[in-house]
């Protein structure tokens, strides 16, 4: 082998170096960016959670300030009521299961 070769050979182990570096490097953030994902799932979850929890109390709120009240559409209670009924039923029949 004469010199010219062994200096496109040298060359091109470390450009094969520099890529597999770059390869780690990039797999390594990968993975880091793969468990910050799966970290932000799980709090959109927790929020979504949140969310959830907070309208059903706001809902309940309104339900309670129309009966203390005294004022207000009570059809529009009674209706509340009934859907509260339904979900529970709901609920009710699916742990039946």
């Amino acid at each position: 082998m004469n010199e010219e070769n062994r200096l496109i050979v040298r060359e091109f182990k470390g450009k094969i170096a520099q890529l597999m570096n770059q390869y780690n490097l990039l797999e390594n953030e990968m993975e880091q960016l793969k468990t910050e994902n799966l970290g932000l799932r799980e709090q959109i979850k927790e929020l979504e959670q949140v969310e959830v929890n907070l309208v059903n109390e706001l809902e309940n709120l309104k339900i309670a300030k129309i009966f203390a009240s005294g004022y207000g559409d009570n059809q529009e209670a009674k209706q509340k009521i009934n859907r509260l009924l339904r979900e529970i039923d709901n609920c009710i029949a699916l742990l039946n299961r």
